[in-house]
């Protein structure tokens, strides 16, 4: 199986070059886009994994110049798959697509989505261009849906980054109410879900979730705890972000469908983090 995957550098992107690698297929990486070396797109593709998307932060997810500029590069992205015959073409989309209804119903790919932010709309929009677009053609899309996916190497001011620093160190961390639902995937399982599609996927929406959706502030305490009980957690006294108080309360039976089981736990993923940065300054 010959793999395209554009984004590889990014934190979904690594771990999925890393995990079809190891499932022995050819992959063919491009950090951002592949505009700039066409010359090392080959003759023909089995698969196209999309995760380019400029913009980090708060502020680059509301601009919205930023986000049309990665619905362009997307749609290129997808047209060229058509061009070399890819017989799936997946794009990493996101759980912003809902919007932040908060009234406990898990989030269903074929539920409303009503996002509030530009990230979230753009990520919208590519699903509704992309359905549109290879709806006569053989290449399946199809649209993953990732919600919260945490783990070693994503970015230093993350949640879940943030509340180790913090709580390792016994400082004070300002969060919001952190009363929502929310739901945690480690990256290699999220990896191994995306592996899944990209394999045997049917064109369509999926969820790429874990099967532990609770309360984010459960989620803080754990982490509190996991890292000795110090810090303190100063609940309801930071601004919500660009998507708002996001209800991350998904249904992934689509993607348990394809054998999808999320088997490694919150306190291992963190216990895994901790080790891997250990490491680091060991090194």
């Amino acid at each position: 199986m010959k793999i395209i995957v554009t984004g590889s550098t990014s934190f979904l992107g690594r771990a999925a070059v890393k995990i079809m690698t190891q499932k022995g297929r050819e992959v063919i990486p491009f950090r951002h886009s592949f505009e700039d070396e066409t010359e090392r797109l080959p003759a023909n593709a089995d698969v196209w994994l999309h995760f380019a998307w400029a913009g980090a932060g708060s502020a680059g997810r509301s601009d919205p110049g930023i986000q049309d500029f990665n619905i362009q590069m997307t749609l290129r992205a997808a047209q060229k798959a058509a061009e070399l015959g890819c017989g799936r073409f997946l794009f990493a989309g996101s759980q912003a697509e809902y919007g932040h209804a908060q009234d406990g119903t898990p989030k269903c790919e074929d539920g409303p989505a009503e996002p509030v932010s530009e990230y979230g709309r753009a990520k919208l929009e590519v699903c509704r261009r992309l359905t549109a677009y290879f709806a006569p053609q053989e290449t399946d899309y199809i649209h993953m849906r990732l919600f919260s996916v945490y783990g070693p190497g994503d970015h230093e001011n993350s949640l879940v980054n943030t509340l180790i620093r913090g709580f390792g160190r016994g400082e004070e961390i300002s969060l919001g109410n952190c009363t929502q639902a929310w739901n945690y995937l480690y990256i290699d399982e999220a990896a191994e879900a995306i592996g899944l599609l990209a394999e045997r996927g049917e064109r369509g929406i999926y969820n790429i979730a874990g099967e532990d959706t609770r309360a984010l502030r459960d989620y803080v305490e754990e982490v509190q705890r996991i890292c000795g009980g110090s810090g303190t957690a100063l609940f309801g006294t930071r601004a919500d972000n660009a998507e708002g108080p996001a209800d991350l309360s998904p249904d992934i039976s689509r993607v348990e469908a394809l054998g999808f089981r999320q088997r490694i736990s919150f306190e291992d993923g963190i216990g895994r983090i901790m080790e891997a940065c250990r490491l680091q300054e060991a090194n």
